[in-house]
């Protein structure tokens, strides 16, 4: 006996349907459980216990690297903790996403952020480019101030700096800091930033270096050369791209 299985367009929309709604619960509750056993204890009681902005809590469900994202929170905290005066300061603030972590950990904290807001500067750039790595000023050249102010909804506390780093610092510039995020990617700015920081940052505060265990190959010289220099350890932290940070343990 002959059988003729047909199969019309509403059986075709129902079995895409069934097949996307498997596919979606695939996805929503695998990256729910694992985010859930991903996230720190002490992170979760202080959520629990509303000692958390409702932006921060919100913004660290969708932040790509929640790795990264904890352990400024927990940087921050400690600060907090061990009562470490000084300003906050980023360099490389690119769209704002980091900046704004940091600003909602502490927003009462002054913090100074620094980027060309125009992608990098041809000035640092020889000292990237070889034959099989080429960057170009069009890196990151989409970054628009107004756009990071609107993000960040930048107080009186929050102050932008425009311009090549180091050329945009001033005496304004010459205090102590507890926090420094060098998001540059380049040797020059990197190198410049850690020779400027480190030396004004209190005890007990932090400098993070993103993508040091990436391919960038200036930033990563930048922080070897410069640990030379001073008698710290450099700690590696696990998040996407490599971060690494330096806690200063003396006056």
């Amino acid at each position: 006996m002959d059988f003729e299985f047909t199969i019309g367009l509403f059986d075709i929309i129902n079995i895409t349907l069934v097949l996307g709604f498997i596919a979606f619960g695939i996805y929503y509750f695998s990256d729910f459980w694992t985010n859930k056993i991903a996230k720190p204890y002490k992170w979760e009681n202080a959520v629990k216990n509303n000692e958390i902005d409702s932006e921060l809590i919100a913004y660290e469900k969708t932040y790509y690297d929640k790795i990264r994202l904890y352990n400024i929170w927990f940087q921050i905290d400690r600060i907090k903790r061990e009562n470490i005066d000084g300003t906050f300061a980023e360099l490389g603030v690119y769209k704002g996403e980091t900046a704004r972590i940091i600003n909602l950990c502490a927003p009462e904290r002054n913090f100074y952020l620094f980027d060309t807001f125009e992608g990098f500067n041809s000035k640092d750039l020889e000292f990237e480019n070889t034959a099989d790595k080429k960057y170009s000023e069009e890196n990151f050249s989409d970054s628009i101030l107004d756009d990071v102010k609107t993000l960040l909804s930048a107080g009186k506390n929050i102050k932008f700096f425009k311009g090549y780093f180091p050329d945009t610092l001033t005496k304004e510039h010459d205090i102590d800091y507890a926090f420094v995020n060098l998001d540059a990617d380049l040797y020059k700015p990197t190198k410049a930033a850690l020779d400027y920081f480190y030396p004004r940052l209190n005890k007990g505060g932090v400098i993070i270096i993103h993508d040091y265990n990436h391919n960038w190959d200036g930033n990563r010289k930048a922080v070897e050369e410069f640990m030379q220099t001073i008698s710290e350890t450099l700690i590696e932290i696990p998040d996407w791209q490599g971060s690494v940070m330096i806690i200063k343990s003396h006056d």
